[in-house]
């Protein structure tokens, strides 16, 4: 998973407001040229050494891809990939949910669609199957992707502040060596392709000084120096009932606020 949505606050009026996002979930086969086209062009907007082939190859592996429209265009503004597969892990049967490229238009950071909706199909995974461990594994070559983690699930690894637990971690050097061979270094926990990959645009997402003020941001900057190059970090989350219901919680009271927010200003 790459570049996502960041905090930004927007006054709203009517002169200024900002355009609104719908989500939806389907399969990647129900997907139609014109969208994948669109995708790609989204993707290629944030990230430099991209390749269509590339691109089209991850997607295909999928089975679900998120869509973000404009509300009021329809046009295509963000999207992201999920792969579901089953493992053995050392509590028995798992569900690993694996997160794909992942973008969203500039202009419509800091809404909460892609969350809800990725926890919504969490959710779903979850409920089917409630005593079945299920976990997100995620790599991420930006900080903004690392936070969706580590503000939602705090039983995750790495994680700023407390030592990896030693059955996740070990999922994970497994997950991460499974998918990536030689280029997952477990002693860094950290993906550097042998082959140039994508890399986060200049501009695009720098770390500002203001979100070093973050922990998990100052976590992720130390444990990933090289992100801007492209090398991803290799996260893993254990998705708890617990944890979603609060994550959900905090997005629909942060949409609720914003709401009422922008209400009041166009009064």
């Amino acid at each position: 998973m790459s570049s996502t949505s960041a905090t930004l606050d927007t006054i709203a009026s009517p002169a200024v407001r900002r355009r609104s996002l719908a989500a939806r979930t389907i399969a990647v086969t129900a997907l139609d040229t014109a969208t994948r086209d669109a995708a790609f062009a989204l993707f290629r907007s944030s990230y430099e050494g991209t390749s269509r082939q590339r691109f089209d190859d991850d997607l295909d592996e999928k089975q679900h891809v998120i869509l973000l429209h404009d509300r009021e265009t329809g046009a295509l503004k963000g999207f992201s990939t999920v792969l579901v597969r089953a493992i053995e892990s050392p509590r028995g049967p798992a569900t690993v949910v694996f997160s794909g490229d992942t973008v969203i238009d500039r202009e419509y950071w800091g809404q909460k669609q892609l969350q809800l909706a990725f926890a919504q199909l969490l959710a779903a995974l979850k409920l089917r199957a409630p005593t079945r461990p299920l976990y997100w594994f995620l790599i991420s070559k930006g900080y903004r992707t690392y936070l969706l983690l580590a503000n939602a699930f705090p039983c995750a690894v790495p994680r700023a502040g407390v030592d990896d637990d030693p059955a996740l971690r070990a999922t994970l050097d497994r997950l991460a060596s499974e998918r990536f061979g030689a280029q997952y270094d477990a002693v860094g926990g950290v993906v550097r392709y042998d082959t140039p990959h994508e890399r986060v645009r200049d501009g695009i997402a720098p770390v500002a000084a203001a979100a070093l003020a973050n922990r998990h941001v100052r976590f992720f900057v130390e444990r990933n120096p090289d992100h801007e190059a492209g090398v991803e970090l290799a996260c893993l989350a254990d998705v708890r009932l617990r944890d979603l219901a609060r994550a959900v919680l905090r997005i629909c009271i942060v949409r609720a606020r914003r709401t009422l927010g922008g209400r009041g200003a166009a009064r």
